[in-house]
């Protein structure tokens, strides 16, 4: 008996040798240097950085690791696993939703004694695997083991969107972002976020989102994930099931909105039950059993999916049951006041008489100090416009005495005229024919400027503060 013990453990030993060598065949040393943008000062670029972080090589000469690792980036290099010389590379496709960006190489020499990482399928829960990659603190490569510890929906390191995740107790570091997780000699996931505040704790990019990123791309552009565009409630309520119908029913969530563009537009009403799509059932909560006794959020089911597909649902409407199904079509779909924007989005922007505007975007709320929260109450103030301005700072100057401590103010009108968006706001103000500009906030203050003084002071204000142009290319 304790022969066999002893034979086994050799074989153990011999497997996961076999599987480093094969693995670290795959495995690249990303390098970034990354530029910011300054949305106080969106002429010029902001801070600059370096960062490290980890690739490995997938069929076709193609490397993944994370969008993260490589947003906006100005040089990157890719070293392989044993060599000491680092290629040029460029990232041909980003995704900031799964956190996922896959980089190619010109110098086909680089793949010389690689060998691409074959994607295996999504792992069971305490099924063992490694984590490869080259966390910061060292040069050299690490390897960590652990378990599978959990799966479901979380949200992701880019986005406030949540998407399918894994957890695991081994060690993932600062550097092992975009590392192959590996079981059984295939990659069952992408390593790109650890718990600061908790030991041994950490996440993983579950590889069936790897290969809808894979599937997308094929046509030669990212689309993204289906988005259902519904905003719901939970339904646990015995008294409000009795009300609508459904008591004896397990399940449903209730519809309060419909946004604009989502597929279930003039399909599904408020107050309607959702109880299944494509055949998964709707717990009350909002969860689907994805796989036996493992549940998680039901956009799961449309995460599956591409733009182009259908999705069927059940629901019950005024205590009656109603099937369908609906065409997953990519529409902007608009959640709130604030436009979404990927992070690689460079500032749209206009100066007029020292004054800074930009549209309000989700790059813009993430970077400045001040929020703009209250934006979110007032959804009903801001219905008429596709986008909203900002009026982000005042450059103190002779033409806009008395305003200078402006900031951060949404902009409503000028000269008495609602916009429809950023290019509809910046060619009003390009083509006032008045002697005066008056520029509104949403609490009913007003900016004027004389335009005679705009035009003849802009060249002198533009000197001061070294501003290479007053307005972005894309609305010029």
């Amino acid at each position: 008996m304790k022969k066999l013990l002893i034979i086994i453990n050799l074989l153990m030993c011999m497997t996961i040798f076999s599987e480093d060598i094969s693995v670290k065949k795959a495995l690249v040393k990303v390098y970034t240097s990354h530029q910011l943008f300054d949305y106080l000062s969106p002429w010029q670029y902001g801070q600059s950085a370096n960062s490290t972080a980890t690739g490995f090589i997938i069929d076709g000469e193609r490397i993944i690791t994370n969008a993260h690792a490589v947003l906006n980036s100005k040089f990157l290099q890719v070293r392989k696993e044993g060599d000491s010389k680092k290629y040029k590379a460029v990232v041909k496709f980003t995704s900031e939703e799964y956190d996922l960006a896959l980089v190619e190489i010109e110098d086909k020499s680089f793949f010389k004694g690689t060998v691409p990482l074959k994607l295996g399928t999504l792992p069971e829960i305490q099924e063992k695997l490694t984590v490869y990659g080259y966390p910061l603190g060292g040069d050299k490569l690490s390897t960590t083991q652990g378990i599978v510890s959990r799966m479901e929906h979380n949200t992701y390191t880019l986005t406030n969107r949540k998407f399918l995740i894994g957890q695991t107790d081994a060690a993932i570091n600062s550097g092992n972002s975009g590392g192959p997780v590996v079981s059984k000699g295939k990659v069952v996931g992408v390593a790109f976020a650890g718990l600061n505040s908790a030991d041994n704790i950490g996440y993983f990019i579950p590889v069936n989102i790897l290969n809808n990123f894979l599937e997308d791309i094929k046509d030669g552009k990212y689309d993204g994930s289906p988005l259902l565009g519904l905003e719901w409630l939970e339904l646990e309520s015995p008294s409000h099931r009795r009300m609508l119908g459904i008591e004896d029913k397990t399940g449903g969530i209730l519809i309060k909105k419909v946004f604009k563009n989502s597929p279930f537009e003039g399909v599904l009403q408020k107050n309607d039950v959702l109880m299944k799509l494509d055949n998964y059932p709707v717990e009350y909560d909002g969860t689907i059993e994805f796989r036996k006794n493992e549940k998680t959020d039901f956009s799961y089911v449309n995460q599956q999916k591409k733009y182009g597909d259908n999705l069927s649902y059940e629901i019950i409407r005024d205590k009656k049951t109603k099937t369908g199904q609906v065409k997953l079509e990519k529409k902007d779909i608009k959640y709130t006041v604030v436009t979404e924007v990927t992070i690689e989005t460079p500032p749209s922007y206009m100066v007029y008489g020292g004054l800074l505007f930009e549209p309000l975007t989700s790059n813009y709320m993430a970077g400045v100090i001040e929020k703009l929260g209250s934006v979110y109450d007032r959804e009903e103030l801001y219905k008429d416009y596709k986008e909203l301005v900002v009026l982000v700072r005042v450059l103190p100057f002779d033409v806009n005495l008395g305003y200078t401590d402006a900031v951060n103010q949404i902009i409503v009108k000028v000269n008495g005229e609602k916009y429809k968006d950023f290019k509809d706001f910046a060619q009003k103000v390009k083509n006032v024919k008045s002697g005066f500009i008056i520029f509104e906030n949403d609490n009913g203050d007003e900016i004027v400027l004389d335009v005679k003084e705009v035009e003849e002071q802009k060249e002198a204000l533009m000197q001061n503060y070294n501003i290479s142009s007053d307005m972005s290319d894309d609305i010029k």
